[in-house]
């Protein structure tokens, strides 16, 4: 039978951290593989396979963190995957379902209270499309 897996799908430098933390409890709590994912989402004006290094390299930051991160944290290698796509949420699901895993991690920024209110169009997207258990990862509102 064949190891289960956490994928993490990690959006920005900022919360890398706390994301492949979580994903690594999670793992480890299931005895699973984990990877991580990245996906860089390409405006209709661009095609996907445009040779386009400044497209990619935040992304290839924010992977190479997570693997850092996994590393030296966790000891833990982790598999990394950069995409394009038109919609992150139809790519994050898509990677899932490819990839066999039977979690997923995320995170959500609050941006406003429209925001938090319609929790972010990838967020719902993946959470009404997704066949498998999704972990939300929204962290605690800043005090003024």
């Amino acid at each position: 039978m064949a190891k289960s897996k956490v994928l993490v799908a990690l959006r920005d430098l900022e919360s890398v951290e706390s994301l492949i933390t979580l994903a690594c409890q999670v793992a480890n709590g299931m005895d699973a593989e984990l990877r991580a994912l990245h996906v860089v989402e390409v405006p209709l004006a661009t095609p996907l396979d445009a040779e386009d290094a400044v497209l990619d390299h935040p992304g290839r930051e924010i992977l190479d963190r997570a693997r850092e991160l996994a590393a030296r944290k966790f000891s833990r290698e982790v598999p990394v995957r950069l995409l394009r796509a038109r919609s992150a949420g139809e790519a994050i699901v898509e990677e899932a379902q490819e990839c066999g895993a039977g979690c997923l991690v995320m995170g959500h920024r609050r941006l406003s209270l429209v925001g938090e209110i319609l929790l972010g169009s990838t967020v719902q997207y993946v959470a009404r499309h997704a066949p498998i258990r999704v972990i939300v990862e929204i962290p605690p509102v800043e005090s003024s």
